[in-house]
């Protein structure tokens, strides 16, 4: 009887970038003991990221694993450059980079001429257009690498590289009770008045939808206690002074004020979202200080699932990012966008999200009204049957989800899962499920505790990543005038 073939990626070396990607992903994955035999029966993928180091036994090694049937996945051409190539080189243009992929014995190597790693903890941010079907396109400034992009694509060369062995891609699932998707609906309080936020409140209770505040106390001093008494709402912080300073002192004078103000009302946060959406170090360690379960920033991480950011300068991750779809309808409204357009943006939006099987987590702010538009978007909610959470509940449910340790073998065609916690506390959740990807399709969810063979499992023809995001041009004349715009205000705040 042959061996039980596990199906874990092996990380050949710690590498931040690497490891918030298969956190994302939801793959079982290990940084391979330097005490370890690489095999194929062991590792159903290796990954060698940039850095790694590599002596001439440890190459020899892994040159073997490939060999004898295993699929590896390299950035640049460090292991491939060393060993004979057999069968043909196929070449694919891959963003700023070449995707290199040829068989070699008995396995394959994929090569990727990116640094990936090395973008996913980029926290550069810059101005960018978002695709809409308004005459000019609206814009904000977020992160510089689109990390989403990213992950889908790695998500889809490792599950490429488990059919070339002919076995099944196994995840994590990226939501609570086999949803296909979650809905968030986040409100930045800027300068709201009274009557602003009770709109908003009405709408959703409406509609029955819970929504997540991060509440500016300088706007609502007279009047913070009122927010307390939004039942089932999430209350989090924004800021006091509407600014996000650099230095690690002006903003912890910021927040602990704020914080202070709502402690006064009985209001605990859990949640923080920086004004503007900008993300820098000296904000970072406060938040990790003042013990928030997450933040929610687009000038580091847009479009995306959660993750723990690298925060190089400490040498640990950060607390758990929760990227949001940074486009609100206060930028339409910037670029003379009609009511209809906004509404057809955030249709479409939902549509590529429930395709990818991303959050859909929109965001407005109480002084842009548009009233009708948040109503559209609570009846396409409705009429999809999209679960609705908030923010904290989400963030909760998603670090359980890293607490879950899980295990995989395949043997004869049979395929057995086991989860458990991991050692460094916390419980996984109950409600947790296990994605499979096969041979370019994806199966039904199993729980993640279970043994099924593969024949038994409900396929569909199409696995989850990814469309295809539209392209859009790279400047025009409004994000310059914005540009200008949000910097003298932000001068005045």
């Amino acid at each position: 009887m042959p061996l039980p073939q596990h199906l874990t990626i092996g990380l050949l070396s710690h590498n931040p970038g690497w490891e918030i990607l298969l956190e994302q992903i939801g793959a079982i994955w290990e940084v391979i003991p330097a005490a370890a035999q690489i095999t194929p029966a062991r590792y159903s993928v290796v990954i060698i990221a940039h850095g790694a180091a590599i002596n001439a036994a440890l190459s020899q090694q892994l040159v073997a694993y490939v060999q004898e049937g295993g699929s590896l996945l390299e950035e640049g051409r460090k292991l491939s450059n060393s060993i004979p190539r057999a069968g043909q080189m196929k070449r694919e243009r891959l963003g700023s980079g070449l995707l290199t992929r040829f068989p070699f014995r008995n396995g394959h190597i994929l090569s990727l001429g990116m640094g990936v790693g090395r973008q996913i903890t980029d926290t550069r941010a810059k101005r960018q257009l978002f695709a809409a079907p308004s005459a000019i396109l609206p814009s904000e400034i977020v992160a510089r690498q689109n990390k989403g992009k990213l992950r889908m694509l790695v998500h889809q060369l490792l599950s490429n590289l488990h059919s070339l062995r002919d076995l099944p891609f196994l995840t994590r699932w990226r939501f609570p009770n086999n949803a296909p998707t979650i809905f968030c609906y986040r409100i930045d309080s800027d300068h709201g008045t009274q009557p602003q936020i009770e709109q908003l409140h009405h709408l959703s209770q409406a509609y029955q939808l819970p929504l997540t505040w991060f509440l500016h106390t300088e706007a609502h001093q007279g009047w913070l206690g009122r927010f307390a008494q939004f039942e089932g709402d999430e209350l989090g912080l924004h800021c006091h002074r509407h600014r996000t300073f650099k230095s690690y002192g002006e903003n912890a004078e910021n927040i602990r004020y704020a914080l202070e103000l709502l402690r006064q009302h009985g209001i605990a946060p859990r949640g923080f979202a920086a004004p503007n959406g900008f993300w820098n170090p000296g904000l970072a360690e406060v938040i990790a200080r003042c013990q928030f379960l997450y933040s929610s920033e687009f000038s580091l991480g847009y479009d995306d699932l959660p993750f723990f950011p690298w925060l190089g300068w400490l040498g640990r991750f950060g607390t758990l990012q929760v990227p949001i779809h940074p486009v609100s309808p206060g930028n339409f409204r910037r670029v003379g966008a009609t009511t209809a357009q906004m509404i057809e943006h955030y249709e479409t939006m939902l549509q590529i999200k429930l395709r990818a099987a991303e959050p859909v987590i929109f965001y407005h702010h109480p002084t842009h009204e548009q009233w009708g538009v948040t109503e559209a978007i609570f009846a396409s909610v409705r009429r999809h049957n999209i679960p609705a959470m908030t923010m904290s509940q989400y963030a909760e449910w998603w670090t359980r989800r890293s607490k879950a340790s899980v295990s995989a073998t395949i043997q004869n065609g049979v395929l057995t899962v086991a989860t458990q916690s991991t050692d460094d506390g916390g419980d996984a959740p109950d409600d947790l499920q296990i994605g499979i990807e096969h041979r370019g399709q994806k199966g039904a969810l199993i729980p993640a505790n279970a043994t099924v063979r593969l024949d038994d499992i409900q396929w569909e023809s199409e696995v989850y990543p990814h469309p295809a995001r539209q392209s859009v041009p790279n400047f025009n004349f409004k994000m310059l005038f914005h540009s200008v715009e949000d910097f003298l205000t932000r001068l005045r705040q």
